[in-house]
Protein backbone atom coordinates (compact mmCIF):
# COMPACT_ATOMS: atom_id res chain seq x y z
CA UNK A 1 0.00 0.00 0.00
CA UNK A 2 1.34 3.29 -1.35
CA UNK A 3 2.23 6.06 1.65
CA UNK A 4 0.59 9.42 1.16
CA UNK A 5 3.10 11.94 0.60
CA UNK A 6 3.19 14.57 3.37
CA UNK A 7 3.45 17.53 1.70
CA UNK A 8 0.12 16.99 0.45
CA UNK A 9 -1.46 16.16 2.83
CA UNK A 10 -3.75 19.26 3.23
CA UNK A 11 -4.59 18.94 -0.85
CA UNK A 12 -8.38 17.13 -1.77
CA UNK A 13 -8.35 13.79 -1.91
CA UNK A 14 -10.16 14.08 -5.32
CA UNK A 15 -11.61 16.48 -8.44
CA UNK A 16 -14.99 16.19 -6.16
CA UNK A 17 -14.05 17.07 -3.49
CA UNK A 18 -12.07 20.53 -4.57
CA UNK A 19 -14.60 21.25 -7.13
CA UNK A 20 -16.84 21.50 -3.49
CA UNK A 21 -14.26 24.00 -2.57
CA UNK A 22 -13.91 25.96 -5.38
CA UNK A 23 -17.92 26.63 -5.45
CA UNK A 24 -17.82 27.44 -1.34
CA UNK A 25 -15.81 30.33 -2.34
CA UNK A 26 -17.87 31.66 -5.33
CA UNK A 27 -20.41 34.80 -4.44
CA UNK A 28 -23.92 34.24 -5.52
CA UNK A 29 -23.51 36.28 -8.73
CA UNK A 30 -20.99 33.55 -9.82
CA UNK A 31 -22.85 30.30 -8.45
CA UNK A 32 -25.99 31.59 -10.37
CA UNK A 33 -23.90 32.49 -13.78
CA UNK A 34 -22.53 29.04 -13.36
CA UNK A 35 -26.06 27.38 -12.75
CA UNK A 36 -26.99 29.42 -16.20
CA UNK A 37 -24.36 27.65 -18.10
CA UNK A 38 -24.93 24.34 -17.09
CA UNK A 39 -28.39 24.29 -17.63
CA UNK A 40 -28.10 25.62 -21.35
CA UNK A 41 -25.45 22.82 -21.97
CA UNK A 42 -28.06 20.46 -20.31
CA UNK A 43 -30.52 21.66 -22.22
CA UNK A 44 -28.89 21.87 -25.63
CA UNK A 45 -28.35 18.25 -25.04
CA UNK A 46 -23.73 18.68 -25.37
CA UNK A 47 -22.91 16.72 -23.08
CA UNK A 48 -22.68 12.20 -22.73
CA UNK A 49 -24.43 10.88 -20.07
CA UNK A 50 -21.74 10.80 -18.01
CA UNK A 51 -20.55 14.51 -18.32
CA UNK A 52 -25.13 15.21 -17.84
CA UNK A 53 -24.75 13.59 -14.50
CA UNK A 54 -21.54 15.34 -13.25
CA UNK A 55 -22.94 18.77 -14.36
CA UNK A 56 -25.98 17.56 -12.96
CA UNK A 57 -24.18 17.04 -9.51
CA UNK A 58 -22.46 19.94 -9.69
CA UNK A 59 -25.26 22.00 -10.49
CA UNK A 60 -26.79 20.65 -7.32
CA UNK A 61 -23.94 21.92 -5.39
CA UNK A 62 -24.25 25.52 -6.69
CA UNK A 63 -27.81 25.65 -5.59
CA UNK A 64 -26.87 24.60 -2.21
CA UNK A 65 -24.35 27.43 -1.84
CA UNK A 66 -26.62 29.42 -3.44
CA UNK A 67 -29.52 28.97 -1.49
CA UNK A 68 -27.24 29.08 1.81
CA UNK A 69 -26.12 32.27 0.82
CA UNK A 70 -29.48 33.43 0.44
CA UNK A 71 -30.72 32.69 3.80
CA UNK A 72 -27.71 34.15 5.28
CA UNK A 73 -28.82 37.52 3.75
CA UNK A 74 -32.55 36.81 5.13
CA UNK A 75 -30.83 36.23 8.43
CA UNK A 76 -29.09 39.92 8.22
CA UNK A 77 -32.19 41.26 6.99
CA UNK A 78 -33.70 39.89 10.20
CA UNK A 79 -31.72 41.21 12.37
CA UNK A 80 -31.48 44.43 10.75
CA UNK A 81 -35.21 44.96 10.77
CA UNK A 82 -35.67 43.96 14.47
CA UNK A 83 -32.54 45.87 15.72
CA UNK A 84 -34.12 49.62 13.41
CA UNK A 85 -37.89 48.25 15.33
CA UNK A 86 -36.25 48.57 18.59
CA UNK A 87 -34.67 51.98 18.12
CA UNK A 88 -37.63 53.33 16.46
CA UNK A 89 -39.76 55.30 19.07
CA UNK A 90 -43.18 53.97 19.62
CA UNK A 91 -44.70 57.41 19.73
CA UNK A 92 -43.11 57.99 16.01
CA UNK A 93 -46.22 55.78 14.40
CA UNK A 94 -48.67 56.96 16.36
CA UNK A 95 -51.23 59.56 14.50
CA UNK A 96 -50.07 63.09 14.02
CA UNK A 97 -51.44 65.44 16.14
CA UNK A 98 -51.67 68.51 13.53
CA UNK A 99 -48.59 71.11 13.17
CA UNK A 100 -46.45 73.07 15.94
CA UNK A 101 -48.26 75.49 17.89
CA UNK A 102 -46.49 79.25 16.64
Amino acid sequence: MAKKDPSKAHEPENQAEQSLESIQTMSFEQAMAELEQISARLDANELSLAGSLAAYQRGGQLLAHAKALLESVQTQIEVIDEQGRRSVPSHTFLADDGPPAS
